[in-house]
């Protein structure tokens, strides 16, 4: 027998408990040292002899297309007489004995095996041809070139394994819990597949050492169809335990790296004995690589983030219903529901919580077709001026060491991009190695209950509190419906992926630092309880959740699927999975079109929510589109029944979710306690005096200013230089507003975000004066961004260009609904340039053309008088937490990007500097 059937016990400290089934399963895998079940073998009469029992079960499942990864051993090494059958590579070796590697066609495989000198046929998945005979000629895990196929997830293990005999001191594997795992239609059960995690550093089994490092974390493939991660991950692995990147080893006394296989089943759903059934109808689909898990749900959708929670998913919080961690392991109050449709999302939560110093990680993914070879994701988390630097420098470097990396390759292989881009109907290549931004500046959507967000956000909330992100690797998708190994493209994924793997690394065993530095300039923020938003003040109604989940066969002609929305509907959500790309219109009772899906064109996913959707037929159209002209689609419908009546009142959680209400009480203006302990810590001048000093950032209250605190006494003397507003709860306090006329005409800044933007209308200074409130609009959209940028402009000075979301909406409480909920307040264009306005950037009420022609309005710029002062808008930037909606594991205070910062800080005349290791390496802004 291989070594791939040895105990697993038998080569770890801190081993996984090899079970009864998971030895069934290895045996038929590689010698068929058990029966086929009775029932089986029973009614087989086209028994293939010679073969394995699984490797003969295999046969009779595939369907014609399917070429079968066979293992032939011969008598002897007469390879001419096997050669002839492979369908694509051909591998062979005579140690142990004489066999040879191939694909063969399942209606020739008989033929094969009576030859003579074949001794025996087995089912052989995986990179390496030979593992299963225990020999590793071109490394445990081949290179691109060298290997045959994509690693197998028992070839992994395998390999794992001997990388712990030779290296036992620097490598342990551990498990995290297991997969809720599809049917094993050979061994007649259910297959849960363990949730591996490797660990590498030096002295690895010694607990105290081990809890005393920091650590970076590498999650690979949590999409099963997105093999990018685990290509890359394990060959790392190898590389690094063999001594092939001895700059990276150097740092293992002080740094511990974990790797976790996060999804399994969706990795093992290509192998032919699984009856791979994600809608649950009891009909086994086509046998490919799986984004989802066995019981049908995306695992990275069903994590316990802060904010808004989608209540088509399973949000997994192993703390159960109180959200107290009652004993170890999965509480007994958490719902049965969670334990049969994400026991691995639990028991990943509940593991990872035990690690301490876990400092830094990425989720790596794939994608389609991008002019970005490779994105980065920036979380949906709260983040300070030190984390921004923090993970923008991680990032700066990642773009220098990857454009070194792949730039020429990429240009070299430009015909092979443009040749597979036929096979996938697609047209785009890859200008660029590398871009970055948040989760929407990249990839054009956003999401909640994501892996990287629960790690990312605080422990409060139940996170991590880690710098995280997410990496994006081009033409790395369902987009064919199997699909192929190519060896030159895998190649560029592993070369990109280990290169953040090291850059990530190196992040962690740098120090970076930033400084805002305010150049003897002084700001006042105007505080108001009125922003704080608190979990005591929420009221829960009853509610009532409904989730429909139907499978569809989508073919080049259109058909339409409906979801009934009843009366007293609050939210729709509405998500398609699917197998091939698909097209696909979501549609109102009165036939409004409400979102649109290309898989091919769009980078956004098909997922939609709606706020009091209309009562009626809605109705989803769908097709396919690219090469494939069936597909299976799975269409997901949850509809939230219940009467909302007030901005306090919210669904129970208990009856929608299962999850009591986390506790909290949270304001934006937070965000400057942490602005003002990153600014330079010398103390300045009040302005234009020689007066007492003042710190560089102080809050002031409403009645303060109406009193007359912004200058000296009668004079047009300032005592501070800038102003900050978020909100509007002064505009009916007596002298509020011409306090503020007469510091602007003093020469002062005033800088207007969110609600604040609307003063401009009870402004009398010369520079607000022409502002209506009919010039003044609120509005909601999808996500608070900029649509079109002045690069130009003095308020986006030190950002790049893809940089256009302002704040990250589900954090806060705010759904990601259709047509949006986000609030900003905007300008008409026409009268802000007749005032002499000068635009930062425009944003649209609707942006994507949900609900006909979009209006334009100004949401960033700047009026400006040297006779007077400065007011800087910013229409949505800091808004206060929203309430009315599922948001059980609490909210953050603010999740303001780094470029709604760099505005924020250009507008106050501020300086961001960043260092690494005490050298400054770059500088945002100039000091006014």
């Amino acid at each position: 027998m291989s070594d791939h059937s040895r105990d697993v016990q038998a080569t770890e400290t801190n081993s996984i408990p090899l079970d009864r089934r998971t030895f069934v399963r290895l045996s038929a895998a590689t010698a068929g040292a058990i029966a086929i079940p009775t029932s089986l073998a029973e009614t087989s009469s086209d028994t293939l002899e010679g073969s394995t029992e699984l490797y003969d079960f295999v046969r009779k499942q595939v369907d014609d297309e399917y070429t079968i990864p066979t293992l032939v051993t011969l008598t002897e090494p007469a390879f001419d007489v096997v050669e002839p059958y492979a369908t694509d590579r051909f591998r062979t070796t005579t140690t142990p004995q004489p066999a040879a590697w191939l694909k063969v066609a399942a209606t020739t495989a008989r033929s094969l095996r009576d030859h003579s000198v074949v001794d025996q046929l087995q089912y052989a998945p995986g990179s390496n041809p030979f593992w299963q005979l225990g020999q590793y000629p071109d490394g445990i895990f081949p290179s691109p070139d060298r290997a045959v196929d994509f690693i197998d997830y028992e070839q992994m293990i395998d390999g794992i394994d001997q990388l712990i005999e030779r290296h036992g001191d620097r490598i342990r594997m551990r498990s995290a819990g297991e997969s809720p795992g599809h049917r094993n239609l050979f061994t007649d059960s259910t297959d849960s597949k363990q949730l591996r995690v490797v660990e590498l550093t030096e002295n690895v089994r010694d607990p105290e050492a081990f809890a005393a490092k920091e650590k970076a974390l590498f999650v690979l493939s949590i999409h099963g169809d997105e093999r990018s991660g685990t290509e890359a991950g394990c060959r790392f692995i190898e590389r690094l335990l063999e001594g092939e990147d001895p700059a990276i080893a150097s740092l293992l006394d002080e740094i511990a790296l974990v790797f976790a296989f996060a999804n399994p089943d969706g990795w093992v759903a290509r192998n032919q004995q699984y009856a791979v059934d994600l809608d649950g109808d009891g009909t086994t689909e086509h046998n490919s690589f799986r984004r989802e898990t066995a019981t049908g749900v995306d695992p990275n959708r069903q994590y316990p983030t802060a904010g808004w929670i989608d209540p088509v998913h399973f949000p997994a919080e192993p703390a159960g219903e109180n959200l107290t961690d009652d004993r170890p392991g999965v509480d007994t109050d958490c719902h049965g529901r969670y334990r049969t449709v994400v026991p691995d999302a639990l028991s990943i939560v509940d593991f990872f919580r035990s690690y301490e110093k876990l400092e830094i990680g990425t989720d790596l993914h794939g994608m389609f077709t991008s002019e970005n070879f490779i994105e980065g994701l920036l979380v949906n988390d709260q983040y300070d001026n030190a984390d921004f630097h923090e993970i923008y420098e991680w990032n700066r470097q990642l773009e220098r060491r990857l454009e070194a990396t792949l730039g020429d390759r990429l240009a070299d292989n430009r015909e092979r991009f443009e040749a597979l881009n036929e096979r996938l109907d697609a047209s785009t290549l890859p200008a660029r190695s590398y871009d970055y931004g948040t989760i929407f500046d990249t990839i054009q959507y956003t999401t909640t209950g994501t892996l990287i967000s629960w790690m990312s956000q605080p422990e409060e909330t139940g996170g991590l509190d880690m710098t995280m992100m997410a990496h994006e690797m081009g033409w790395d998708n369902r987009a064919l419906s199997r699909r192929p190994y190519l060896p030159w493209l895998t190649e560029l994924w592993v070369a990109g992926y280990q290169a953040v793997i090291r850059a990530t690394v190196e992040q962690l065993d740098s120090t970076v630092s930033a400084t805002i530095d305010h150049g003897g300039r002084s700001t006042a923020v105007v505080t108001t309880d009125g922003l704080t938003r608190r979990s005591s003040a929420l009221s829960f109604v009853d509610t009532d959740k409904q989730t429909e989940t139907v499978t569809l066969t989508g073919t080049r002609r259109p058909a339409t699927q409906v979801v009934s929305v009843p009366d007293g509907a609050t939210q729709l959500s509405v998500s398609i999975e699917h197998t091939t790309p698909v097209r696909c219109t979501l549609r109102d009772p009165n036939r409004g079109v409400y979102a649109t899906y290309n898989a091919l064109a769009d980078r956004h996913a098909a997922e939609w929510t709606i706020d009091e959707p209309v009562a009626g037929e809605w109705t989803v159209t769908y097709k396919t589109v690219g090469p494939t002209a069936t597909a299976d689609i799975v269409c997901r419908s949850t509809v939230v029944t219940g009467n909302l009546t007030d901005s306090v009142t919210a669904p129970d959680p208990v009856a929608t979710l299962g999850y009591q209400q986390r506790p909290y009480a949270v304001s934006p203006q937070a965000y400057f306690d942490s602005y003002a302990a990153a600014m330079t810590t010398d103390t300045v001048p009040s302005a234009h005096s020689t007066g007492p000093v003042t710190e560089p950032l102080t809050d002031s209250s409403i009645e303060a200013i109406a009193n007359g605190a912004l200058l000296k006494g009668n004079s047009h003397r300032r005592t501070v230089d800038s102003v900050v507003i978020s909100h509007d709860d002064g505009r009916s306090v007596d002298g509020y507003c011409a306090q503020l006329d007469a510091f602007v005409d003093a020469g002062g800044t005033l800088v207007l975000t969110d609600r604040g933007v609307s003063l401009l209308g009870d402004l009398e200074t010369s520079l607000g004066a022409p502002f209506s409130h009919s010039a003044i609009t609120d509005i909601t959209i999808y996500i608070p961004f900029l649509s079109e940028r002045n690069d130009d402009h003095p308020l986006l000075a030190g950002t790049r260009p893809i940089q256009r979301e302002l704040w990250k909406v589900a954090p806060t409480g705010y759904a990601l609904s259709v047509p949006g909920s986000a609030p900003l307040t905007v300008l008409d264009p026409d009268q802000f340039e007749a005032a002499g306005g000068t635009v930062a950037g425009y944003t649209h009420d609707d942006p994507f053309g949900i609900e006909g022609s979009p209006t334009q309005y100004v949401s960033a710029g700047s009026l400006t008088d040297d006779a007077t002062g400065t007011i800087h808008c910013i229409g949505s930037l800091l808004p206060p937490a929203e309430q009315s909606n599922l948001h059980p594991f609490g909210l953050l205070e603010h999740t303001t990007t780094f470029l709604g910062h760099t505005m924020l800080t250009n507008a106050l005349g501020y300086r961001q500097r960043r260092f690494v290791d005490g050298e400054l390496v770059a500088t945002f802004g100039s000091l006014s």
